[in-house]
């Protein structure tokens, strides 16, 4: 008779439940990497328009220029500052996720612990009920006759 773990669907149902999670957590990891390399986009940007401006002013600019430098400068401030609360808000995702999947993780850690437990106990009946049928076939063999 071969082994059979009774939970096998149960195990089988938590395997996926935590392939799901461990999906979720990774798409919002591929997010958090394509958020904070837009950010570094946009501090590139900003150092380059501050820079441009602070070489402007010390060539003497018209005001009406100058209004522009400060309204760009404050337009892709305010466009990093979004993104980086994007970014917080993607990272807190990532911790709850994270934390769903570990939980996902650990529940079918449990039953695949329990089902290497019930095979092992299987394996030892096993080898305990053949080495007693050898047992039985040596003794019937050299059984001396009375």
């Amino acid at each position: 008779m071969a082994f059979r773990f009774t939970l096998a669907a149960v195990l089988k149902y938590r395997e996926n439940i935590e392939r799901r999670e461990y999906f979720v957590l990774e798409r919002i990891q591929q997010e958090i990497v394509y958020v904070e390399g837009r950010v570094r986009q946009f501090q590139e940007h900003f150092s380059a328009v501050r820079k441009r401006r602070d070489a402007e002013l010390a060539g003497g600019l018209a005001s009406i220029h100058l209004q522009t430098a400060y309204e760009e400068e404050l337009r892709v401030e305010k466009q990093l500052d979004k993104l980086q609360a994007q970014l917080q808000e993607l990272q807190g995702k990532r911790q709850q996720c994270l934390k769903t999947y570990q939980l996902a993780r650990q529940k079918r850690e449990v039953l695949d612990h329990l089902r290497v437990r019930q095979l092992e106990a299987y394996r030892r009946a096993q080898a305990k009920r053949q080495q007693s049928t050898l047992d039985d076939i040596f003794l019937s063999r050299h059984r001396s006759p009375d």
